[in-house]
C-alpha cells in the first residue's frame, strides 16, 4: 500500500513539474512576443506580430492570451492599414480570434473592451450600412466589460475614443469624451496586470485622445 502511495506520489511530483515547465515556456515565449510592442508602427509590423502569436496559440490551446493578443495585433493592423481593401480580412480575423479567447476565457472584461473594438472596425469599413447594426452591440460590449470589471482603465479609453470621433449628430460629444479619458488616466494610474502577459495597454494612446480632446 505504502508503494503504491509512493509510486502516486512520484507521478503527481512529475506532472506537477511538467506542467511547471510547460507554463514557463509559454511565459517566455509570451513575454518575447510582448517585447517592442508599444514601438510597432505599422500594419506590416502589427501582421509579423500577430503571426508571433498565431504560432504561439497553436501550441497553447487552452491559453486565451495568444488568441486574444492575435486578435488586437489584426486591429492594430487594421488602424494602421492605408489598403482598405483589407480592413474587412482584418475585422474577420480579429473577430474570429478573439471569439477563441471568449470561448476559452468567459465573461473577461479585456476581451469585452477589444469586441468592442472589432465591433468599431466593421462600423468604419461602412458607417451608413453598419452602423445601426454593431453601434448598439459596441456599446453593449463596452458596458458589460466595465461591469466584469469597473477598474479597467481600457474600457474607459474606449468609451473616451468612442465619443471623441464619432460626430456629433450620431452621438459623439467632446466634453464628454474629455472627462471619460480622464477617468480613464486615473485608472491607469491604479491598474496593475494579473501578470506581466496579461494586457497592460493604452496609457500613451490614452494620453495623445486626451490632447486631441482638449483642442
Amino acid at each position: 500500500m505504502k508503494k503504491a502511495i509512493s509510486i502516486a506520489t512520484l507521478f503527481l511530483f512529475a506532472f506537477s513539474l511538467q506542467a511547471q515547465t510547460t507554463n514557463e515556456k509559454f511565459v517566455k515565449a509570451m513575454g518575447k512576443a510582448l517585447s517592442g510592442m508599444d514601438t510597432l508602427k505599422t500594419s506590416e509590423q502589427w501582421l509579423a506580430a500577430s503571426n508571433n502569436f498565431e504560432r504561439i496559440a497553436q501550441k497553447e490551446t487552452k491559453e486565451w492570451l495568444p488568441h486574444y493578443y492575435v486578435a488586437f495585433c489584426q486591429t492594430m493592423a487594421f488602424n494602421m492599414s492605408q489598403d482598405k481593401n483589407m480592413y474587412e480580412l482584418f475585422a474577420k480575423r480579429a473577430d474570429d480570434f478573439v471569439a477563441k479567447a471568449d470561448a476559452l476565457n468567459p465573461d473577461n472584461s479585456e476581451i469585452y473592451v477589444l469586441k468592442s473594438m472589432i465591433s468599431g472596425l466593421y462600423i468604419r469599413i461602412n458607417p451608413m450600412v453598419n452602423g445601426q447594426k454593431y453601434g448598439p452591440v459596441a456599446a453593449m460590449q463596452l458596458e458589460k466589460a466595465k461591469i466584469l470589471d469597473p477598474e479597467n482603465p481600457r474600457t474607459y479609453m474606449q468609451e473616451g475614443a468612442t465619443l471623441l470621433f464619432t460626430p456629433a449628430q450620431w452621438g459623439g460629444d467632446k466634453v464628454k469624451a474629455k472627462a471619460t479619458l480622464e477617468t480613464a488616466a486615473a485608472k491607469y494610474e491604479a491598474f496593475k496586470p494579473a501578470t506581466s502577459i496579461h494586457p497592460n495597454w493604452g496609457k500613451k494612446t490614452n494620453g495623445m485622445f486626451m490632447e486631441m480632446a482638449n483642442k
